[in-house]
């Protein structure tokens, strides 16, 4: 997440400790996420090392079939994840643009009643994990932001483009899309988000169209996600 990066000036006394949670829901998935970082260096707003861990918890469920007594009955599976990565970056500022780059651990728990003995996306598994998150300002106006992460626990992947408006000094909105996945499922999603921004809090809400998990039709998805400096 790019956080305040893009608003805050480099150099100024700034804070060194984020942290920021979220929540996010579909017509069959509901997750939330909460974490927090420390910034060496210059602070969170300018360049220098940085660390942070981040943990989520989830719930799924979707449509398929099990072979019983010789025919393949309908099913509906019900998953629960959890998440936890820890991850070391660095962050560079060279005037309007901003990129952090990390790698760490994560260890992924994915538990489906009934036992879909077709997924392979179960049990527990450690692995890598690599993000790169980008923030641009375009105009006084107009930013560009992009973040993308992948790991290795399943071959999960996540990718999120936004480009926003400056509405004013604390509203701000725009448009989004991105893509999202793992080994055994691959989905896109487009939308919108609307940006409330204050000195060291952010608040953000996005909405829009996804794909879901092994479903063909789209869902629609909402998500909020907060974000403190200090």
């Amino acid at each position: 997440m790019a956080g305040l990066s893009g608003t805050a000036v480099a150099g100024e006394d700034q804070p060194r400790r984020e942290v920021f949670s979220g929540v996010e829901t579909t017509n069959n998935y509901t997750g939330v996420y909460a974490g927090g970082g420390y910034a060496f260096g210059e602070g969170l707003y300018g360049s220098g090392w940085r660390v942070r861990a981040v943990g989520a918890v989830g719930r799924y469920s979707y449509d398929g079939t099990l072979f019983e007594s010789g025919s393949y009955v309908p099913t509906e599976f019900s998953g629960d994840v959890s998440f936890l990565s820890v991850q070391a970056g660095y962050q560079i500022r060279r005037g309007p643009l901003v990129v952090k780059a990390f790698a760490g651990i994560e260890a992924v728990d994915q538990q489906i009643s009934p036992y879909d003995p077709g997924n392979s996306v179960q049990g527990t598994a450690l692995g890598l994990r690599i993000a790169l998150e980008t923030w641009a300002d375009l105009t006084g106006r107009w930013f560009l932001s992009a973040d993308a992460s992948f790991g290795t626990a399943f071959q999960e992947y996540w990718e999120l483009t936004r480009i926003g408006y400056r509405l004013g000094p604390v509203l701000s909105a725009g448009l989004e899309g991105g893509v999202l996945g793992n080994r055994e499922y691959n989905a896109g999603r487009g939308g919108g988000f609307v940006r409330a921004h204050f000195k060291t809090f952010e608040a953000t809400v996005s909405g829009g169209f996804t794909g879901d998990y092994l479903l063909d039709e789209p869902s629609g998805y909402l998500a909020l996600s907060l974000y403190r400096a200090f």
